[in-house]
């Protein structure tokens, strides 16, 4: 089997373009044209209710959550970082992981409440691994 360079655009040998009487080129088909469908009024997938209840924070839980999230993200990360540099990583920032621990509580998003979790385990370990090292000490 023969394997040759590309030639280029000018030497495809696809289909060619049909010239004089045989090629009419590009028409509109004779006859009638189809009409098409009118549109349908769309139709809601959820009740305006649901949706509305959704988008309702009952005292501002999911925002207290997702702030309890992220400061204990950020705990985690610079007990991390101080660990790195060489520290003992105690300080603030582990008061702040145990705090954050106590004021769980449920949002009614259960991908969120999901994720919190995941957090939570986290900075549960965090806090053993601490209390672990003050044991054997």
């Amino acid at each position: 089997m023969k394997i040759e360079p590309p030639r280029g655009p000018s030497a495809t040998t696809g289909s060619r373009r049909a010239t004089g009487a045989s090629g009419a080129g590009f028409s509109l088909p004779s006859g009638e044209a189809r009409a098409t469908p009118a549109a349908s009024a769309a139709t809601p997938l959820t009740a305006l209710d649901a949706v509305l209840a959704l988008q309702v924070d009952g005292g501002g839980k999911r925002r207290r959550q997702l702030r309890r999230g992220a400061a204990s993200l950020d705990a985690l990360d610079r007990l991390a970082a101080s660990l790195l540099d060489g520290g003992d990583g105690a300080g603030g920032d582990v008061a702040t992981l145990a705090a954050a621990l106590k004021d769980r509580e449920p949002t009614g998003d259960a991908g969120l409440d999901s994720v919190l979790r995941e957090i939570d385990v986290r900075t549960a370990v965090e806090l053993a691994k601490r209390e672990m090292r003050t044991t054997i000490r």
